[in-house]
């Protein structure tokens, strides 16, 4: 008997995971949308504070525009994580973007990544995190469909909502392998982002700091 019910939770199970058709997803319980924000007291000699005035990290109200706080030893004792905000050195070919940015981590070393319209897959699994798929100002492919329902939208404002939606569901990627020494890196706002999605993974030597979080007020 026990035998029996042993073989039909293993066959449960086989066919729970492969039934459906759906990818198998990846999670972070860890990373959270909130930003910490910090004071200038707080910042200790280990870490400095980074002018980043840029957009591309904006996810609705301008978030890590302005004055970010990088812990610059972070990684001397901690291994870079999915999820991590990192501050790191642009690629020699894109200088023209400054000598250093911020992004972050979506691929980890030997990880395989992939972008299917707008949705991001690791070793061919869906990141179900709020960082796994495109965003414009806060917003992803679904909530942009809902916003261009609403009749009251000029027609400006619907022309470019249409745009971002257009170009969320054409953001493909084939799917690349990540070198055991670099990370594959996505900001948080796709249309204003320059990151691996164009210039390849990162070698890690590249990044040197995390982000922490941002002064306040």
């Amino acid at each position: 008997m026990r035998k029996a019910i042993f073989s039909f939770i293993i066959l449960f199970v086989i066919t729970g995971c492969s039934s459906g058709g759906t990818p198998i997803t990846i999670t972070d319980s860890t990373t959270k949308p909130t930003i910490i924000t910090l004071t200038q007291n707080e910042v200790n000699p280990d870490q400095f504070v980074y002018n980043h005035n840029y957009d591309n990290m904006d996810r609705g109200n301008h978030d890590y525009e302005g004055q970010v706080v990088i812990d610059l030893k972070y990684y001397n004792k901690n291994a870079i994580s999915r999820g991590d905000i990192v501050y790191f050195k642009n690629p020699e070919t894109k200088k023209n973007l400054g000598e250093y940015s911020i992004s972050r981590v979506i691929g980890l070393p030997g990880e395989k990544v992939k972008i299917d319209k707008g949705q991001i897959y690791i070793n061919g699994k869906f990141l179900d995190t709020f960082y796994g798929r495109a965003h414009r100002g806060g917003h992803d492919l679904e909530s942009l469909k809902k916003i261009l329902k609403n009749s009251d939208l000029d027609n400006r404002t619907r022309k470019n909502i249409e745009n971002d939606v257009n170009y969320f569901q054409e953001s493909t990627k084939n799917e690349i392998e990540i070198p055991e020494d670099s990370v594959y890196l996505v900001g948080d706002d796709w249309l204003r982002s320059n990151d691996s999605r164009f210039f390849t993974p990162i070698p890690t030597e590249n990044v040197e700091g995390k982000v922490l979080g941002v002064i306040g007020p």
